[in-house]
């Protein structure tokens, strides 16, 4: 997938990477009623859901994707699947790939971001990796959240664990940062969800591909 940015000088800047093709991907630009139409008819359609129960998620989709508009979004996935631990339930995760502007001008820019990340007390993981498109963040916590909504979406106030973890990138131009995320309460498949977010992240890439030539390759 493809997402162009432009840069402060108006100069287009890719954004590249890819998800897996099972993802339910948040339509983020269309009207917001054909947006929750077309979540409800498939989860209906691909999970079975009772009519009660794909209302219910498509009202909490919308809930969500106003905050995450808000928060810079260019993608959001929900992965909704049968649970590789117990098949008769229903597990779910949220993959989201946010740009937000940052002013990173020191000679290692990810420091700075890792420090303010950092906070004594929070259950909070601040780690460094390589990633293809360069050294990266890696950030893992789990938080006790209270939701409006229930696990299937519907409306009563909920209270759960959630795990998860972020992959903060920095732009070649170091006035922004890509970050991908994953976020679930389905902690017993998390090991597999981070398989997921690590693929994606490894995926990421900040440059037009290659253009190949007949004297390219003849060359």
């Amino acid at each position: 997938m493809l997402s162009n940015l432009l840069d402060e000088n108006h100069a287009r800047v890719p954004l590249r990477f890819r998800v897996p093709d099972e993802f339910w991907e948040i339509a983020l630009d269309e009207p917001p009623e054909e947006r929750a139409r077309r979540t409800f008819d498939g989860f209906r359609g691909k999970l079975g859901l009772t009519e009660r129960q794909a209302f219910h998620l498509a009202f909490s989709q919308e809930h969500m994707v106003v905050r995450l508009r808000d928060q810079g979004a260019v993608y959001v996935g929900q992965c909704v699947a049968r649970s590789e631990i117990d098949p008769a339930v229903l597990t779910s995760a949220q993959y989201t790939i946010l740009v937000k502007k940052a002013d990173l001008d020191a000679e290692d820019p990810l420091d700075a971001v890792a420090g303010g990340l950092r906070k004594s007390g929070e259950p909070r993981e601040v780690l460094f990796t390589e990633f293809p498109a360069g050294k990266a963040l890696v950030v893992g916590e789990e938080l006790a959240v209270t939701s409006p909504f229930g696990p299937l979406g519907e409306p009563r106030p909920t209270s759960q664990r959630v795990r998860q973890a972020q992959v903060v990138l920095p732009f070649p131009d170091r006035r922004r940062l890509a970050i991908i995320g994953v976020s679930s309460e389905n902690l017993a498949d998390w090991p597999s969800y981070v398989e997921i977010l690590d693929g994606i992240a490894r995926s990421v890439s900040f440059t037009d591909p290659p253009t190949r030539s007949i004297a390219g390759v003849l060359g």
